[in-house]
């Protein structure tokens, strides 16, 4: 894996939720407890944020660590979805560049995986991602 701390941004970005699109089985984006003020109404918000794609929802689950991030007893919501044209849609028109998946505005550290292999990893706060060298040249 390769370590970047350069945005992708714009027609780079949305090349890159392209070939996502053609080798991940499905995505997934975290948010953290820690930076919720009112936990119901930052669920509440991220359900009507995420409408469009709720038929691909695989599951909602609370964890303490994920690729970029280990949480010292504290937790986080792990959203997890369905890679396909609907989601890659979503990702494009909600997000514009890597780094913008960041709280509040959207959920953070967006993951994409092909099968149970994590091929890219987003770390939104400290501006980096890791991702598959053969996939990152296919984007080059």
């Amino acid at each position: 894996m390769l370590m970047i701390t350069q945005d992708v941004k714009g027609k780079r970005y949305e090349a890159l939720i392209d070939t996502l699109l053609e080798h991940c089985t499905h995505f997934a984006f975290m948010e953290d407890r820690r930076r919720m003020e009112i936990e119901e109404e930052r669920l509440a918000y991220l359900d009507v944020l995420t409408e469009e794609i709720r038929w691909d929802l695989m599951e909602r689950t609370i964890v303490s660590e994920w690729e970029t991030t280990r949480l010292s007893g504290d937790t986080a919501y792990l959203y997890s979805f369905h890679m396909n044209y609907r989601t890659a849609q979503f990702l494009k028109e909600h997000g514009g560049s890597l780094f913008r998946w960041i709280h509040p505005e959207l959920p953070e550290d967006l993951m994409f995986y092909s099968g149970d292999t994590c091929v890219l990893a987003v770390c939104s706060h400290e501006s980096f991602f890791v991702v598959d060298e053969a996939l990152w040249r296919q984007v080059q």
